[in-house]
């Protein structure tokens, strides 16, 4: 047998051997046996992992949606500022009611001393007994000119009463004087001054003469809104309690009770309108006397008037029913 033969009858041999190997068969089922519950195991956690990435998806999917509603509502909520801004207004027109409440008991009390005591002398102030209004100042026309906004302003007068001594003002001018209580003291302690007082209601006008003639001082009321009616450079001294309430523009410019409170944007925006005037109207060594609260933000009006050319003080500073109050002195 030659050489090719021989090749050919091993290789079928050994084919012959792969096919039918009882010992192989035997290790491969062996193999298959241990390998397969680690198989099955394996593929039981591949199905699991399947099942659990479904439901991930259907989470994110559900959690994507929740986020583009909030998303939305994001985009769409509503602006509560001008909300904000009425409840502060409300706020103080609420302490202005308080205010006029408190007023009115109080002279409820006043008039029940005097007809005890048949003549009541209050504290002494700048002339030695406080200005008295008339009792039907209690009908609430101009009550809140009667509260403690008042007082304020003549303690401050009180304070810097050596000062306006040696001003000896001549003339003498309260814008929105109300009820006349500060203009009507003014009058009782420099009875030479001529004394002046303006407001927009005419119904305060009347009540201010009244206050002054129940106090035997003199002075001359003016129905009139601000001072722009009056000639250049003449008083040397102007006082101003102004509707300081901040509130909405539309509130402002009434000629009624809401006149006296209702002070717009910042509770400035009659105030600002007098500023202008101040310059002109105003005496060349003349002094005005300014109300005002936090809420104006007196460094502002401070700079205006120093814009004008005016020096600034604060005379008094005082927390009246929760509002900061200060009187500010301006000057050249």
């Amino acid at each position: 047998m030659d050489d090719t033969e021989s090749t050919t009858t091993s290789a079928d041999e050994n084919t012959g051997n792969l096919c039918d190997n009882p010992t192989r068969d035997t290790l491969a089922e062996g193999l298959l046996g241990l390998l397969k519950p680690t198989v099955d195991q394996l593929d039981e956690r591949v199905r699991s992992t399947r099942i659990s990435q479904l439901e991930l998806k259907q989470q994110i999917e559900s959690l994507n949606e929740e986020l583009s509603k909030v998303r939305e509502a994001l985009n769409n909520h509503p602006d509560l500022d001008p909300y904000v801004k009425k409840l502060i207004a409300c706020k103080h027109k609420v302490t202005v009611v308080l205010n006029v409440l408190q007023a009115s008991q109080d002279r409820l009390n006043e008039i029940r001393r005097m007809i005890n005591k048949e003549k009541s002398v209050r504290p002494t102030v700048i002339t030695g007994a406080l200005p008295q209004e008339p009792e039907q100042s209690t009908s609430g026309v101009i009550s809140e000119r009667g509260t403690e906004d008042s007082f304020l302003l003549i303690d401050a007068l009180e304070k810097d009463l050596n000062y306006l001594k040696e001003k000896n003002p001549t003339f003498c001018l309260e814008v929105g004087s109300g009820s006349g209580i500060v203009i009507t003291a003014v009058s009782m302690a420099f009875p030479e001054t001529f004394c002046l007082c303006t407001d927009i209601n005419k119904r305060a006008c009347i009540m201010s003469k009244s206050t002054a003639d129940h106090n035997n001082a003199l002075l001359d009321s003016v129905n009139m809104n601000l001072i722009d009616s009056f000639i250049n450079n003449k008083f040397d001294l102007i006082i101003f309690n102004p509707p300081y309430v901040v509130t909405e523009s539309g509130e402002c410019g009434s000629k009624d009770l809401v006149a006296s409170w209702a002070g717009g944007k910042n509770g400035r925006e009659v105030t600002d309108k007098l500023l202008d005037m101040i310059p002109k109207k105003l005496a060349e060594d003349g002094v005005f006397y300014l109300l005002l609260i936090e809420e104006n933000i007196p460094k502002e009006v401070c700079d205006i008037m120093s814009c004008f050319g005016f020096r600034h003080e604060c005379v008094i500073k005082r927390v009246v029913r929760n509002e900061q109050q200060m009187v500010m002195k301006f000057y050249r």
